[in-house]
């Protein structure tokens, strides 16, 4: 059987684990996406002589191959002798922490971490209409980022993803793209026919899973979205701005424009 992952397909999802839950070792690492990414046939082939699966390896060698799309998310320290792979938010975070307040963040980040390995959903009792906008919405802004991305990483083209549409709902997050670092954005579209400070409404899954990527998050706000033509505007609100853009109301998180 062939192989199911590649590296590439793998460092993407390490890279969300590891904004996840902060900082991990590599069996860490191995453990969860083993979880996650469910590899089978010739993935999870032990290799002869080694005590590593094919997938098991080519997780390893994120580091040994320096993938890039790994380490321009992701920084490896060592930690009491033992390499750690931290995100760079959560790097910058606990620079003025101790270490005690280190490893409380670290214990909340691990109970609030949630797989948010895609997943398909019933949608029958979905409105038809906010169904049909939701849907041309995210494909309007799926054209945008690739228009955007050919014209500073066009190695990168292939690699932006419609997540809500090839993967399923549940994601948290609806597009996979980068930006003009090579970095991962994890865009979340929100579409509207009305004015872009209409309310909208984000899920706890989508509200967790900004919390836990909130400097690579991105709200593609679509407003004025015509869906006989597929025509409106969109802005980009980063993760990193959204308290200064929004006003959250607790009522299933409803967002609104401040």
């Amino acid at each position: 059987m062939m192989t199911r992952y590649s590296e590439k397909d793998i460092a993407i999802e390490a890279v969300k684990v590891v904004e996840e839950f902060g900082e991990l070792d590599m069996t860490s690492l191995i453990k969860i996406l083993t979880k996650r990414m469910k590899p089978d046939g010739y993935d999870i082939k032990i290799i002869k002589n080694r005590n590593d699966s094919y997938f098991s390896q080519k997780v390893r060698n994120l580091k040994s191959h320096h993938n890039k799309e790994f380490f321009s998310n992701v920084i490896h320290t060592n930690v009491n002798g033992v390499t750690k792979y931290r995100s760079k938010e959560f790097n910058s975070q606990i620079k003025t922490l101790s270490q005690k307040e280190v490893d409380k963040l670290l214990d909340e980040k691990k109970r609030r971490s949630k797989s948010f390995y895609a997943r398909k959903i019933e949608f029958d009792k979905m409105n038809a209409e906010k169904k049909e906008i939701g849907n041309k919405g995210e494909l309007f802004v799926y054209e945008d980022q690739k228009i955007k991305v050919r014209s500073y990483a066009p190695h990168l083209v292939h690699k932006v993803r419609h997540v809500a549409k090839k993967d399923g709902d549940g994601a948290g997050y609806d597009i996979l793209s980068f930006d003009k670092f090579n970095s991962l954005k994890y865009i979340e579209v929100k579409t509207t026919k009305g004015k872009k400070e209409t309310p909208f409404y984000m899920s706890v899954n989508e509200y967790d899973f900004y919390q836990l990527h909130k400097s690579n998050f991105i709200i593609a706000r679509v407003y004025d979205f015509d869906t006989i033509m597929c025509t409106g505007k969109i802005e980009y609100i980063k993760g990193s701005e959204f308290d200064t853009h929004f006003d959250k109301e607790i009522n299933s998180y409803r967002i609104k424009f401040k």
